[in-house]
């Protein structure tokens, strides 16, 4: 059963960071300048889940350094055959996250300035 955790943290890190990057695709990341829905500002929440994604991405092979005295011989073998290319798969989808994140607050910035010009050029009539 303990030799299963550093998969299993490895799969709970990796729908963490697929999460992330699907919330930040449903908040409007990469709408196209034609879509005029309002993009939403980054909210905190996001944040701190790509800071806590961070953590999640390095857990499992720490839990494997712990626990690799303990795992058996065959799956010892498989998660160190695998080692490289989960962390590679990590890795590009905490960038991925970050890009995501970038192209979401860059949307909301443009969508906030466009609305202030908006009101500035076009004044209420009283």
């Amino acid at each position: 059963m303990i030799a299963i955790l550093p998969g299993f943290l490895w799969i709970f890190a990796l729908l963490w960071s697929l999460g992330i990057c699907a919330k930040c695709l449903v908040n409007g990341a990469l709408r196209k300048k034609d879509d005029h829905r309002k993009v939403e500002t980054l909210p905190w929440s996001i944040i701190i889940m790509q800071i806590v994604s961070m953590f999640l991405c390095c857990v499992p092979y720490g839990i494997y350094k712990l626990l690799r005295a303990q795992i058996t011989g065959t799956i010892r073998h498989w998660y160190a055959m695998l080692g490289i290319p989960s962390a590679v798969i990590l890795g590009i989808l905490f960038v991925a996250e970050l890009v995501l994140m970038y192209l979401q607050a860059k949307r909301a910035q443009r969508d906030i300035i466009d609305e202030v010009l908006s009101k500035r050029h076009h004044p209420k009539m009283n």
